[in-house]
């Protein structure tokens, strides 16, 4: 019972606060106040696209998207109206909508560049153009050692048409068991920066044991290789190499 009443006073003590130094965490004050850019600035596009319904749902509106509708149906505050077009938004309501949805194009076409220039990156590598691929990292400590076979190798398994995301992070990832080696391919967007790894990563599920007379295989020879990008100024732009193992 104590920790029902708790819970239930976490989430109510959350709900009352719209503002944290982050960045807003609702729009219950988005009626009568406007927001700024620095409020919104971390969200990702789902995000922004959560608040800006918030404030329609908040005047009424009936979402025909279930999803959205069975959330704010969970909220007491939400009264849908029977007919949108009675639903009408404020001047502050209509000026924080739209910054919200420039935002989030912001984002949007954030995303559609990251993956744009990934798709380039990768025909590179399928057309066998290793002098361009080492052009791009002749600048890093690592270039000699981080071959660029292991950078094709994922960059050939990679579908960046398949990339989800979650919030402000993305992922696609393609892990091969041979019957000798796991490895695992990656590409990945989080707040660490994009990340491409190539992962020599551990022995066949296949072996039961990998110390004995059936097998070669050594965890010592277990090593991974990551290339580091970031997104800065509307392009994509190589960070560093790493290495492990």
């Amino acid at each position: 019972m104590f920790i029902r009443l708790f819970a239930l006073f976490f989430i109510l003590l959350s709900g009352s606060v719209s503002m944290h130094s982050q960045g807003i965490t609702d729009c219950s004050t988005c009626s009568t106040t406007l927001l700024k850019a620095q409020d919104i600035d971390t969200l990702s596009v789902d995000e922004l696209r959560l608040f800006t319904n918030e404030i329609y749902a908040r005047k009424g509106y009936k979402f025909s998207n279930e999803r959205y509708q069975d959330y704010f149906q969970g909220f007491e505050w939400y009264k849908p109206l029977a007919d949108n077009s009675l639903v009408k938004l404020s001047t502050v309501e209509e000026q924080n909508v739209k910054l919200l949805q420039d935002r989030r194009k912001a984002r949007e076409d954030e995303r559609l560049v990251i993956l744009t220039y990934f798709k380039g990156f990768k025909q590179l590598a399928v057309n066998g153009n290793d002098a361009e691929l080492k052009r791009i990292f002749v600048s890093s400590p690592y270039a000699e050692e981080a071959s660029i076979d292991y950078l094709k190798a994922v960059l050939v398994r990679m579908n960046f048409d398949d990339v989800n995301w979650y919030k402000n992070n993305a992922l696609h990832r393609v892990e091969v068991d041979n019957g000798y080696v796991k490895m695992r391919y990656s590409f990945s967007v989080s707040s660490e920066g994009i990340t491409l790894e190539y992962n020599y990563m551990a022995h066949s599920d296949l072996m039961e044991d990998f110390g004995t007379i059936f097998s070669d295989y050594m965890s010592e020879e277990e090593y991974a290789v990551w290339w580091v990008f970031s997104y800065e100024n509307g392009k994509v732009v190589f960070k560093n190499i790493g290495m492990a193992g």
